[in-house]
């Protein structure tokens, strides 16, 4: 596909500005919280499947974002079990690093403190986000 190879070397950076931004929107506004992980996890999915075809985690993301869309209130259920099942995959794929294991500790703080997902979601993507930037440039 022409052009590709400029757009996957984008993707990176664009993932975690966007992950910057939603986090800091979820902190701003946090009553829109479901709308802005729905379209983030969306967009993030999409951009995944666009640059490395349609694999497990871009995927995953893809339908966690869809399912968030769709029914709301089940974000805490669904936000929690797509960041432990993102960060296993991650440490079995990748050895032990911090971005699967901050997914993973994210996942297990909301499934056992649903009141701080906002927080929790929040500092989360602003940490991926600032890590992704950093890894970036």
């Amino acid at each position: 596909m022409p052009g590709l190879g400029s757009f996957t070397t984008v993707v990176g950076p664009l993932m975690a500005i966007l992950a910057l931004v939603a986090g800091i929107l979820i902190l701003i506004r946090p009553s829109i919280m479901n709308f802005i992980v729905a379209i983030y996890l969306i967009v993030v999915g999409v951009l995944g499947i666009i640059s490395s075809g349609f694999s497990l985690i871009p995927v995953l993301t893809l339908v966690a974002g869809i399912l968030i869309l769709i029914a709301p209130s089940i974000l805490n259920f669904v936000v929690a079990i797509y960041l432990i099942v993102i960060g296993v995959l991650g440490l079995i794929g990748g050895g032990l690093s911090l971005m699967p294991v901050l997914a993973l500790v994210a996942g297990i703080l909301i499934l056992i403190m649903p009141r701080l997902l906002n927080y929790v979601v929040a500092i989360y993507l602003i940490v991926i986000g600032l890590m992704g930037l950093v890894a970036y440039f």
